[in-house]
């Protein structure tokens, strides 16, 4: 039973490595409101600091370029953080940090030489702040490296602006000034980063090795109840030549020729049952639940890649396709699933075509849509022609 759970639980990194948006993407959607409040709160506290200090203000062009670099990395926590929007990459997330190291030596600079107070800057409480938001959406450990890239970026600019401060300290207590915000704020973030993931993955590992148990004890059941569909089948088709044989007391040429030829294709039933593919049963088992909706279903899994993926993968591959079959006016559905090249994982190509426009499909699959890019390593969703496209692919 233990040997199951591999192939049913997802593989997934430490709590120190593990995305809270990879892992439950509901708390990552749930902490939007939250990630926007604090957004607009940071630029209405720099803009409120900027006025009360306007005479510790020496350089305008400065000042200008600090509210642009504000602006522009809320602006894009704010953007990356939509739940319509893919998972946000390596990329984006060091350009919002570089802009923040940016926002933060350019507000020096805008002070520089008039700068009273270090510990009064609101650029450090900004950045910490900023990094306590990333919590649902970067890593415990990435956001560990940027705590102290900040800490110390911030440690710096207090010491350069040591010499206009009204009180003389010696130059290590005014890095201590310049950090200390970033530093215990950042620590909270990377704290309560692995501490959420840890608590989900305990919660998950429980529901695994329940979900195992309850697979172990199902599965003889299903077992032969699925041997005993197959041998009715065989049954019926046998019984008519059988009972002709008993009848007559004799066996024929003809007799012997139909029993060929239904062993035959008894033979090939079996076979083909043994051989199908996963989409192949999926897309047996929605007709047969849908028969009402008369949508036509293809699929192309040539090599079986559907059979290996996880469950969860599995469960977004069938709560798509049956809602896309559920979709007002779908009349054929097209499921693909392929090696990607570029990922690990299987890449997913789902064809959604209709009477209605592809944006009726499109807005019916919304939520789910949204499912896939927070799961999903990449997802696209374009309109072609008369179809609704939907690819994404596994392998984070």
């Amino acid at each position: 039973m233990s040997a199951s759970a591999p192939s049913l639980a997802p593989r997934r990194p430490g709590p120190w490595a593990l995305r809270t948006d990879r892992l439950d993407p509901l708390s990552a959607a749930s902490a939007r409101p939250v990630t926007v409040t604090f957004a607009l709160a940071m630029v209405t506290l720099a803009g409120l600091d900027t006025i009360v200090k306007a005479t510790q203000v020496t350089s305008v062009s400065w000042l200008i370029v600090t509210m642009v670099a504000l602006v522009s990395a809320m602006a894009l926590l704010i953007d990356r953080t939509r739940v319509d929007r893919p998972a946000w990459s390596r990329g984006s997330a060091v350009l919002f940090h570089l802009t923040l190291v940016a926002m933060m030596v350019a507000s020096a600079l805008s002070t520089a030489g008039a700068n009273a107070s270090v510990r009064d800057d609101w650029a450090p409480l900004v950045v910490g702040f900023a990094l306590f938001c990333l919590t649902p959406y970067r890593s415990a450990r990435e956001l560990a490296v940027w705590t102290v890239v900040h800490t110390v970026v911030a440690g710096a600019l207090g010491v350069a602006q040591a010499g206009s401060a009204t009180t003389l300290l010696p130059a290590p207590l005014f890095a201590i000034s310049g950090g200390v915000a970033v530093l215990i704020i950042g620590a909270a973030a990377v704290a309560y980063a692995k501490s959420m993931n840890t608590s989900i993955l305990r919660w998950e590992q429980r529901a695994w090795a329940r979900a195992v148990a309850v697979v172990g004890e199902a599965r003889h059941g299903v077992a032969r109840s699925v041997r005993q569909r197959e041998i009715s089948r065989v049954g019926r088709d046998a019984l008519p030549v059988l009972a002709r044989v008993a009848e007559n007391d004799a066996v024929t040429t003809a007799d012997r020729d139909e029993a060929a030829e239904r062993a035959a294709s008894i033979r090939c039933t079996l076979v083909e049952a043994a051989g199908r593919s996963w989409v192949r049963e999926l897309a047996d088992d929605l007709i047969e639940r849908r028969p009402e909706l008369a949508v036509a279903m293809t699929v192309a899994d040539a090599d079986d890649l559907a059979r290996s993926a996880t469950l969860e993968q599995r469960t977004l591959i069938r709560a798509i396709v049956g809602a896309a079959m559920d979709a007002p006016g779908t009349r054929a559905v097209h499921l693909a699933i392929t090696a990607s090249p570029r990922h690990s994982g299987p890449s997913v190509r789902i064809e959604v075509r209709g009477v209605e426009p592809p944006g009726v499909a499109r807005e019916a699959l919304r939520p789910l849509i949204g499912v896939a890019r927070g799961l999903a390593r990449h997802c696209a969703v374009v309109e072609v022609h008369d179809a609704l496209v939907i690819e994404f692919a596994y392998g984070h």
